[in-house]
C-alpha cells in the first residue's frame, strides 16, 4: 500500500482492499488511526483515543454500514451544533473578541452544567 501519490490513488487502493480482503483492510484502518493519534500533540492523545473508542462502539452497535454512517453523522452534528458544541464555542470566542475590541470587559460566560439532568426514581420497598 503506497503512502506516496495522490489521495485519490490511496483511496482507490483502500477501497479495493476493503472489497477483496476486509480483514486486512480493517487491520490497515486501525493502524492508520493509531498512527494519526500517536502523531497528535501529547495533550490531545487521550481525548482522541476516547473519541475513537466512542466511534468504534457506535459502529459496533449499528446493524449495517449505512446505519453506522448515520450514527456517526448524528454524533458529528451533535458535536458541532449541540449544546456546548463547536459552533457554540466559536460564537463565545467571537463575542469575547468583540468585547475586547470595543474596550469592554469581557462578559462572564454562564457555567455549563455537567451533562443532562437525571431524575431519581425510587424502587418500591419490599414488605
Amino acid at each position: 500500500m503506497s503512502q506516496t501519490g495522490s489521495f485519490e490513488e490511496w483511496f482507490e487502493e483502500m477501497a479495493t482492499l476493503a472489497r477483496k480482503d476486509p480483514d486486512l483492510f480493517e487491520e490497515k484502518r486501525r493502524e492508520l488511526i493509531e498512527q494519526a493519534i500517536e502523531g497528535a500533540a501529547p495533550e490531545n492523545r487521550l481525548r482522541l483515543k476516547q473519541l475513537q473508542w466512542r466511534i468504534d462502539r457506535e459502529r459496533e452497535r449499528a446493524k449495517t454500514p449505512l446505519a453506522a454512517a448515520i450514527r456517526l453523522h448524528d454524533m458529528l452534528m451533535e458535536m458541532v451544533y449541540g449544546e456546548g458544541g463547536f459552533l457554540e464555542a466559536v460564537e463565545t470566542l467571537r463575542d469575547l473578541l468583540k468585547d475586547i475590541q470595543q474596550g469592554k470587559a469581557p462578559r462572564p460566560q454562564p457555567l455549563k452544567k455537567g451533562g443532562p439532568e437525571a431524575k431519581v426514581i425510587p424502587f418500591p420497598r419490599r414488605v
